[in-house]
């Protein structure tokens, strides 16, 4: 068994726990996992928000390489000091097919093409995963060290370079570096990814980069003025992903410049950006922000963020604003400010723009990064984390499923977190499903406490659960269905995973949740749960397009299910014997007089309900199928 992915980067402001009880909220790694996506039509462009800028970054560059030459370049070298002999090393090797790193994105779509901007005349990536079905007995130490750059007469120097990489077992924060020497003996650090972390990385942490993350690295201190610059790109690692790498250059520190790396949107204030809200879940207080960095020479003074708030019919509905005051070189602010919101909201899809000015506009060379856009979606009848269909720019999506995990071709549960302010009545989930889902695949609905799932990986008491729904032909082709309850839920105020179960019949009948990429999510926003391994709970970091529907019209009479019989009834130890006319499968639902589920399975034929724990009186046994549900009463005595 394999690893598989975690996250794309986490770039929103803030971030808590969400429970309904006290609890650890800890999300866990995909450690010892396959990640087998079947193919999809999915396209990975960088997201919009994501990709680097570098005409901001840098004057004209002094030194350039884009390895176009067809290999590693001459005079350079390539070392693996750890691995020990006999065994596969890693080394930075030559491509110009953006798609080779594929093989060790293990199908995570999101960082299955490297987007570097000239990655298809050439690159250099070094493959940590080496295909090992097991984790290797050593690290690797992997170093790419160039030949003699000639950095003299220079006052500033900048390192920019466009990359990609994702890390499992150690954090690149402290274990990627590029290094900086004028004697090939002593080296100068500094560090690429200050934020990219395994296991539960927190916004504005994550475990993958950016597809690709511009990075620019001021190098002044040690090689401004040399005759003799060396650079070194060193990677310790365990079993990771890939690190691949384009495009760098050499250039001036620019006098005045400013990039403003994302913005973000949120109703919560928990880091996380719902798409689609329903008004009665607002309260009164709304966060807008994003970050900035100084990447100039000089300080930025009197510098204002300005995040505004366009309504759906045009004019401000609301806005912020944050007085950074003077902002350093190297410095960076995030603005995370709380709006009281207007009343009177209409529904319909809202763009949040964000801002900068300072003292040194005048002076800013090119202005067009300094600004970021979000957009949400404000609706009644549907709550929903993902943002399909309301982002702007581009989307990226990626796919989990029944295909995803070689040992777990079914009870693969895929649950996106809910933060519930007012009560609601929820009839159902809809779910977008990916054009790999194949017809009498099987899904079941469900909503959780948030505790039991992250603190003890239970999401077998579910508060409430639907019977199967079986794809069909047209559910396919639609791409998204709709899996009702039998009876509406009410969410009282408090945190909640909800989702579907999916169950491929032994891998006969494949069904995938399409996961929205596009704004990176806190962790623990969205998890899949495995049955049968431990632990079973893992984060997620994506927004799966799974959303409450909280239209009344969806919901679908009881219609007569299958014939079934149950023994004894009364019953005086609580042991009944539930036997259906057919053997094919069924769901089991035990209710109490209130309505309230007790129980909740599945079987084949023939099974035992266990009412020795309650109390005497009348109970619900509810036995569905494809067709429909049937009840019967039995007298717990």
């Amino acid at each position: 068994m394999k690893k598989t992915f975690l996250s794309l980067p986490l770039m929103v402001g803030s971030v808590a726990v969400v429970a309904q009880s006290a609890g650890t909220g800890n999300g866990n790694d995909f450690k010892g996992y396959v990640k087998q996506h079947a193919a999809g039509s999915y396209t990975t462009p960088a997201p919009s928000h994501l990709r680097p800028s570098f005409e901001a970054l840098r004057a004209v560059p002094f030194w350039t390489e884009d390895f176009s030459g067809g290999a590693v370049p001459a005079g350079w070298t390539n070392e693996d000091n750890l691995t020990p002999l006999g065994t596969d090393s890693v080394y930075f090797v030559w491509s110009n097919d953006p798609s080779a790193v594929g093989v060790a994105a293990l199908g995570y779509q999101p960082s299955s093409t490297f987007g570097a901007s000239t990655a298809s005349n050439g690159y250099l990536w070094a493959n940590s995963d080496r295909g090992l079905s097991t984790s290797p007995g050593a690290d690797h130490l992997t170093e790419l060290t160039t030949g003699a750059i000639d950095c003299s007469g220079q006052p500033t120097v900048l390192l920019t370079f466009e990359s990609l990489i994702g890390v499992f077992d150690y954090d690149a924060s402290t274990n990627v570096k590029v290094q900086v020497s004028t004697d090939m003996m002593t080296w100068t650090d500094f560090v690429p990814f200050p934020c990219l972390l395994t296991g539960s990385a927190a916004p504005p942490c994550s475990r993958w980069s950016a597809n690709p993350q511009g990075i620019a690295l001021d190098i002044t201190s040690v090689a401004a003025n040399q005759a003799t610059v060396y650079l070194r790109f060193q990677w310790l690692g365990g079993w990771e992903y890939f690190w691949a790498i384009d495009d760098l250059a050499l250039s001036n520190v620019p006098d005045y410049g400013r990039v403003v790396d994302f913005g973000f949107v949120s109703h919560t204030g928990d880091g996380t950006e719902f798409g689609i809200i329903p008004r009665p879940q607002l309260t009164n207080t709304f966060f807008l922000g994003g970050q900035l960095r100084n990447i100039g020479v000089n300080p930025q003074t009197n510098l204002v963020m300005t995040a505004t708030v366009t309504a759906p019919g045009g004019g401000t509905a609301f806005s912020a604003t944050f007085n950074a005051g003077t902002v350093n070189p190297g410095d960076t602010v995030v603005m995370d400010e709380a709006v009281t919101l207007p009343g009177g909201l209409a529904e319909g899809t809202y763009t949040m723009n964000l801002t900068v000015t300072s003292n040194e506009d005048a002076l800013e060379d090119d202005p067009s990064d300094d600004t970021a856009e979000r957009t949400f979606a404000l609706n009644d009848l549907t709550y929903a984390l993902d943002g399909l269909g309301i982002h702007s720019g581009t989307e990226v999506t990626s796919a989990i499923g029944t295909a995803t995990f070689t040992d777990a071709t079914d009870n693969v549960f895929c649950l996106n977190y809910f933060k519930i302010d007012e009560a609601v009545d929820v009839y159902g989930i809809t779910v977008d499903i990916t054009a790999n889902s194949t017809e009498g695949g099987l899904l079941v609905a469900s909503i959780h406490d948030s505790v039991p799932v992250l603190d003890n990986d239970d999401v077998f008491n579910p508060l409430v659960t639907s019977f199967d729904y079986t794809l069909t032909a047209a559910d396919v082709a639609a791409g998204v269905v709709t899996v009702t309850f039998s009876n509406p839920f009410t969410m009282q105020p408090g945190a909640y995973y909800a989702g579907v179960e999916l169950f491929s019949n032994g891998g006969t009948n494949d069904v995938a949740v399409v996961d929205d990429a596009t704004v990176p999510q806190p962790s623990i926003s969205a998890v899949i749960n495995i049955q049968g391994t431990a632990p079973g709970t893992y984060t997620n970091g994506n927004a799966f397009a799974i959303r409450l529907a909280m239209d009344p019209t969806i919901g679908v009479s009881e219609v007569e299910g299958p014939e079934f019989s149950m023994f004894p009834n009364p019953t005086n130890d609580g042991l009944v014997q539930v036997i259906t006319a057919n053997t094919e499968n069924h769901t089991i639902e035990v209710l109490n007089a209130l309505g309230q589920t007790l129980q909740t399975g599945r079987f084949t034929g023939r099974t035992t309900v266990d009412l020795g724990a309650y109390a005497s009186g009348m109970y619900t046994i509810r036995v569905g199928n494809a067709t429909g549900t049937t009840t019967r009463l039995v007298n717990r005595q």
